[in-house]
Parts: C-alpha cells; sequence; structure tokens
C-alpha cells in the first residue's frame, strides 16, 4: 500500500470513530464509558493523518514513481461504509439462536446464597434494571419483591415461532430480554424474565415497558435463576439509544 492510500486509511478510520462517537451510534459497539476515549482516539488518529497528508504534499515530489499500480483503494470500502451504514443492534435472534450467551448472576456468599437487599427506589412501581431484577428475585432474603410491582424495560423474545428451546428448555410464551455488555458488543450475554399473566402476542425484537410483579420462588437453578413476571401493563416504546443495558 503506497503512502497516499495509507493516510486516506488512517483518516477514514480517524473520521468514523469520531462520526459514531459524536452521534450516538458507539453505543451499538461499546459501553458507555469508553466514550472519552473514543473520542481522543478518533481525533489523534486524524490529527495524525492530516499531519502525514501534509508532509507528503510537501515532499510528494522525492517519493514519486516508486509506487506500484495496485488496487489498494478498495481496502477504504469497508471503512467508509462504517460512515454511512450503521448496522443494527443484537436483539433477538441472538438470544434465540445462542449467539448471545446467557449471563451468570453471581452467587453471594451465604449459607443458602441469600442475604438481604437494599430497599427498593419509592414510587408505586419503581424502574429496575433487568439485571436488578434478575439478582434480586435468585438472592434477596428479605423478599423486597414479593409485595412490589416494578417497573423494567426491555426487548420481546417469542421462542415458539420457530420451535427454538429457550436457554432454561422450554418451548412457549413470551420473554423479555436486554443484552449486556462488559466492553463491547463481542462480548454481548442475555438478561431474560418470563413474562406471566395476560401478555399481547407481540413480535420478536419489539422494545416494550413491562409494569408486574415477580412470581416468589420462580427464579431457580433448574432454570437458570430466570424469574417470571406476571405482567399488569404493558407499553410498546421505541428502541433506546442504549439499547445494551
Amino acid at each position: 500500500m503506497n503512502r497516499v492510500a495509507q493516510n486516506f486509511v488512517l483518516l477514514l478510520i480517524g473520521g468514523a470513530i469520531c462520526k459514531i462517537a459524536l452521534d450516538g451510534t458507539y453505543l451499538r459497539y461499546v459501553k458507555p464509558g469508553l466514550h472519552p476515549y473514543l473520542v481522543v482516539s478518533g481525533v489523534l488518529l486524524v490529527l495524525l493523518a492530516l499531519s502525514a497528508i501534509g508532509r507528503d504534499i510537501r515532499g510528494r515530489d522525492a517519493g514519486s514513481g516508486h509506487h506500484t499500480e495496485r488496487p489498494h483503494w478498495l481496502l477504504l470500502a469497508p471503512i467508509a461504509a462504517l460512515l454511512i451504514v450503521v448496522p443494527p443492534a443484537l436483539g433477538a435472534r441472538s438470544v434465540q439462536t445462542g449467539a448471545a450467551a446467557q449471563a451468570d448472576i453471581a452467587k453471594p456468599a451465604g449459607d443458602d446464597g441469600k442475604f438481604a437487599f437494599p430497599p427498593l427506589p419509592s414510587g408505586a412501581a419503581p424502574t429496575i434494571r433487568l439485571y436488578d431484577l434478575i439478582d434480586r428475585a435468585a438472592y434477596d432474603s428479605s423478599g423486597s419483591l414479593d409485595t412490589r410491582d416494578i417497573t423494567v424495560i426491555g426487548f420481546i423474545v417469542h421462542t415458539a415461532e420457530d420451535g427454538t428451546a429457550r436457554l432454561d428448555g422450554s418451548h412457549d410464551g413470551l420473554d423479555l430480554a436486554r443484552l449486556v455488555i462488559t466492553c463491547c458488543v463481542a462480548d454481548a450475554q442475555t438478561m431474560r424474565i418470563h413474562l406471566g399473566g395476560n401478555v399481547p402476542e407481540l413480535s420478536d425484537d419489539t422494545w416494550v415497558q413491562v409494569r408486574g410483579r415477580v412470581v416468589p420462588g420462580s427464579a431457580r437453578p433448574d432454570n437458570q435463576m430466570t424469574p417470571t413476571v406476571n405482567v399488569v401493563s404493558l407499553q410498546q416504546i421505541p428502541q433506546p439509544a442504549r439499547v445494551y443495558g
């Protein structure tokens, strides 16, 4: 690859990083905490590329005639595509096919693995993360979820549509899911709850806000600590900007 192509590849990579960092689409790839590092690295790459291009322009006569004619510019195509095309976030299909592994809820120390969690936030049906709901349903000895409605947000996974089994071995019903990432989308893991009660028929990947109550004792080792929430109300919502929980 000649220096001109190298510099433009560097410029496009830096520009692509700056673009996704500034328009928010970086959340399709990495956690929010990495945003400052993306901005800094993107700006540095752009400045480095512009500096190299300027240096080459000033001394282009000295290096002309040493480059071979090869289709190096084709290497720019996938980088340029990143500036134009935003890939969809992982969703129900990755859950159904097992492409995103089921996340493990760390078991706390104790005789039975349970301990008293802090009180839930105030309000008639406080909104909590799906991870926190599952954690409480599995290991909260105080039973804080037994007498309180809660609100959670996620997307619908309907495993009965294609006969694919859930990760807990069952084949029917609707689940509410979120994908969590430790660093980036490559390490995405699944968090899910079962939806019980009167649940309307919804298609996969429909984002919803669910108000309901956890069925006591429904998060068990034999179903991978996946609790059932009896739905009180359900509302469709737009896909949030931060799709990974």
